[in-house]
């Protein structure tokens, strides 16, 4: 892999080029889940060697079911953001059934997907959220949850591989300008009750920041807060789609520079993604990495992705088949084909399943493949 290629599929590392043109990395303290993600891909060698097939038109979908599969769990939520970009989602007000749920659990565990807890909405607003976490474990499933935080999980968290509470504020001024609503200390005593009743590294618990112009006021001390609290990490994002606050790219690269300085000594760690910001369209490649993952929303639709805004593409619904018939459809056969296109990535905002198609792309130039 080159070293440009390298810098953009690797969010964050300072990475910098000596007198050589080769790629040095600077030590900082960044999050080694996030930042080597892309090696999780070794882990998954029949995946991989699935979407390769497509890629080389061996077959026309990779028949794989996804690594990981985002299950919306309520488009129901306590907050207001005035930039959330599932506004439209949150209309439905739609709550997925617990039995639908454990049908789909058991698809998963058979396939070894994992799940993410999240939603259009807030997860923990399901009527039944200890039982859906309860459902997945005794199904054998590995699960993270993303939450607002507003709502005390703290029971459960050692039942979840991982937790990331969506703070977004540095103070709770920024707060209740972000939020609409006045929550910034319950999320933090949330978050420190999370981090005292887990055993020892067996969860991570981390912080999720959606970075604008204007939540930055406080954004060093927050972090030294979260160092107290015990929090693991804390990943940052520019905005999306919503160009009026987004932070410029010289400002994303100073707050790095701030954050690893901040961080050099402590033992919360941190992920910027600034990829995120400057690479859209899928960098014009063919999406062969869609089926790495995929989205089921609370009304039970199976979306292709999030990130399509323009191009909205449902699968099918897990009310009315099962989860395996929409995945190895003719439909969804259709459209792997059509998603090979690089003209097809017209819809698509800046999206984290890009760095993985570019990894795919590189990995067919390679020329000397049997040699190390």
């Amino acid at each position: 892999m080159g070293c440009v290629s390298v810098k953009v599929a690797c969010a964050v590392g300072v990475r910098l080029k000596n007198s050589f043109g080769e790629c040095e990395m600077q030590e900082t303290n960044y999050w080694d889940e996030f930042e080597y993600s892309k090696l999780k891909l070794l882990l998954n060698k029949e995946k991989v060697s699935s979407i390769l097939d497509v890629r080389n038109g061996v077959k026309k979908m990779d028949e794989r079911f996804p690594i990981s599969v985002e299950l919306h769990l309520t488009d129901n939520c306590n907050l207001n953001c005035e930039w959330c970009t599932d506004k439209e989602l949150r209309q439905n007000r739609a709550v997925l059934n617990l039995k639908v749920i454990k049908k789909l659990f058991r698809e998963f565990w058979h396939h070894g997907t994992g799940v993410t807890l999240e939603g259009g909405g807030e997860p923990a607003l399901h009527p039944d959220f200890m039982e859906v976490v309860d459902a997945g474990m005794n199904a054998g499933i590995d699960m993270g949850l993303i939450t607002n935080g507003t709502v005390d999980i703290s029971g459960c968290i050692d039942k979840l591989k991982w937790v990331r509470v969506s703070l977004d504020s540095s103070t709770c001024e920024e707060y209740k300008k972000e939020k609409g609503v006045d929550c910034f200390e319950r999320v933090l005593t949330n978050l420190e009750k999370m981090c005292k009743a887990r055993k020892v590294e067996e969860t991570f618990i981390g912080v999720g920041y959606v970075l604008t112009t204007r939540n930055q006021s406080s954004l060093m001390e927050l972090v030294k807060r979260l160092e107290n609290i015990g929090v693991d990490y804390i990943y940052l994002r520019p905005v999306e789609e919503a160009g009026d606050i987004t932070p410029s790219l010289e400002s994303l690269l100073d707050l790095r520079k701030k954050l690893a300085e901040l961080t050099a000594d402590t033992r919360i760690k941190y992920m910027l993604a600034i990829s995120d910001r400057v690479v859209d369209k899928n960098a014009g490649l063919p999406c062969i990495a869609h089926s790495l993952t995929s989205v089921i929303h609370a009304n039970g639709e199976v979306a292709l992705c999030e990130k399509r805004r323009t191009d909205g593409i449902i699968l099918g619904n897990v009310y009315e088949n099962s989860f395996e018939d929409i995945w190895i459809s003719p439909f969804r056969e259709r459209i792997s084909q059509k998603l090979l296109r690089p003209e097809c990535q017209s819809g698509c905002s800046a999206c984290r399943v890009t760095g993985f198609n570019m990894i795919f792309e590189q990995l067919e130039k390679v020329h000397s493949k049997h040699f190390i």
